[in-house]
């Protein structure tokens, strides 16, 4: 059984953390209430390794301190936004998609040397829009198909967090989401928290 999960990232998984709120006030927070309601999730500890700002160059510089000095039994990661906003800002230069492909895949297996005996799981990127021909949500899709590809690669479970969102603005428009198509408000930090407990479901109470 799991006894400790790293939740490795960006903003989106800091959500505002800090040394008196460890956990930060996101999706993080609200799945260990989530896990915590469950007896064979409750006692999971977790440990909030998000930065704001990150890029997957970001977490290959810091992942010994923040992921393997903790000696977890499971790691999500969860980066690409950060990298897709800075391809899509900067005129869609087709090589900062390689530069991201190679350093998710270094970093993966960077972590799985380190932790040999830990399951992984990835977590997409997303764009939250109302309209799917938006270049910076197609752009965003690329990043997810990457993350796709790796998962396929080495077997990892990923997590759609783009699809859960696709969904979501079906019945609520992107602007209730979140103002910035990015940071969510509580309730898509919860939209995402509720859908992951799902997921990670079906393979944490079965190890």
């Amino acid at each position: 059984m799991i006894s400790k999960i790293v939740f490795f990232g960006d903003s989106i998984t800091a959500a505002n953390r800090n040394s008196h709120n460890d956990l930060g006030n996101g999706y993080v927070s609200i799945l260990k209430d989530m896990f915590n309601s469950e007896k064979q999730l409750e006692n999971i500890q977790f440990i909030n390794s998000g930065v704001n700002g990150h890029m997957v160059g970001d977490l290959l510089r810091r992942y010994q301190e923040d992921v393997l000095d903790h000696h977890p039994d499971a790691v999500i990661i969860m980066i690409g936004i950060n990298d897709a906003y800075n391809d899509f800002s900067t005129g869609n230069d087709g090589n900062k998609i390689q530069i991201y492909h190679a350093g998710l895949e270094k970093l993966i297996n960077n972590l799985q040397a380190g932790l040999p005996q830990a399951q992984f799981f990835l977590f997409t990127p997303y764009l939250i829009t109302d309209s799917s021909s938006d270049e910076f949500y197609l752009k965003m899709n690329e990043y997810c198909g990457v993350v796709k590809t790796l998962g396929g690669k080495y077997a990892l479970p990923v997590f759609d967090v783009q699809s859960v969102f696709n969904t979501a603005v079906k019945f609520k428009p992107a602007c209730e989401w979140a103002d910035d198509q990015i940071h969510p408000h509580r309730q898509g930090h919860a939209l995402i928290a509720r859908a992951s407990f799902t997921f990670l479901g079906r393979y944490i109470v079965k190890s």
